[in-house]
């Protein structure tokens, strides 16, 4: 068993040093792609490789998990045209050579030419969307909305697809108990077929402790017809409120809109009509009215 063992440790080192013939599969990884070009047909991801070397080096190359590279930058010329034909062996005999060995003999390739088909895709810009689910800790709020760098971004495709996008969508930033401004990078999802050298934007969100604010409003009565007259009991509230600190001198009553429609009036018929908060300042949460609701006189 000894001598059958040494016989065979001699036979495999006598048949890596003698020289075969191989065909080795390697993977193609493009880099560089431009965004504003689209393929008309899948690039080829693989491509067999016949080589001539020793079978220890044919081994090393079986081993190694290495792929061959294709640069767009390298191939300016491809945004002009509308279909790009290059030779494998042009392409990917120095990289071969450079990664194993001078001495391998590369005998072909299949398929023997790489062909690029593309079309160029048109661009627009596109606001981005924030999904969120924030809250706050305590005495803290949000001092402002969220903002979003950069706020829009150049989406590629075909002019048909881009007439149906009107903006894209973050992934969900979740974040609870809040006591400080975060900042964080979010990602985009993109539609099938959309493609953006963008793929994150920066996301901070303000936070800051809260004040409890109070204001007296008026109430407006709406959509009252021209030959009639309507007046609310009592003509003005009492708005409580919270904002943020840093905001909080700049609130003004005439920031708020508060009223009652008169399509409510007559459709429900009842004493009182309770208050719609039409609008508030930027900031401005929680708001609860004192009263909630007024009487009113038609005339």
């Amino acid at each position: 068993m000894f001598f059958v063992a040494i016989s065979t440790i001699f036979w495999f080192t006598i048949s890596l040093n003698k020289t075969y013939e191989y065909t080795v599969p390697m993977k193609i990884r493009y880099i560089n792609v431009p965004s504003e070009i689209e393929f008309s047909a899948d690039l080829i991801t693989e491509i067999d490789v016949k080589v001539k070397e020793k079978g220890v080096t044919i081994l090393t190359m079986l081993s190694k998990d290495d792929s061959l590279t294709f640069d767009f930058d390298e191939h300016p010329e491809i945004i002009n045209a509308k279909k790009s034909v290059y030779s494998a062996s042009s392409l990917f005999d120095i990289q071969i050579k450079e990664r194993y060995s001078n001495s391998t003999t590369i005998v072909d390739y299949y398929p023997t030419e790489i062909i690029i088909e593309k079309g160029v895709l048109k661009f627009k810009n596109v606001p981005v969307v924030l999904v969120k689910d924030i809250t706050c800790d305590g005495q803290f709020c949000l001092s402002d909305s969220c903002k979003i760098t950069p706020s829009s971004i150049k989406i590629y495709a075909s002019q048909d697809r881009l007439d149906t996008l009107h903006c894209v969508y973050t992934k969900k930033l979740t974040a609870h108990d809040l006591n400080d401004t975060l900042v964080s990078e979010v990602g985009i999802i993109f539609p099938d077929r959309f493609k953006s050298d963008t793929k994150f934007v920066k996301v901070t969100v303000p936070v800051e402790i809260y004040i409890e604010g109070t204001t007296s409003v008026p109430v407006k009565v709406v959509n009252v017809p021209s030959h009639y007259s309507v007046k609310a009991i009592p003509n003005e509230v009492i708005v409580k409120y919270t904002i943020g600190k840093s905001k909080y001198s700049t609130i003004s009553p005439s920031e708020f809109s508060l009223n009652i429609d008169y399509n409510d009036i007559i459709s429900s018929n009842a004493k009182n009509q309770y208050i719609n908060i039409a609008k508030t300042p930027d900031g401005v949460t929680n708001c609860k009215l004192t009263p909630e609701s007024v009487e009113y006189i038609v005339y």
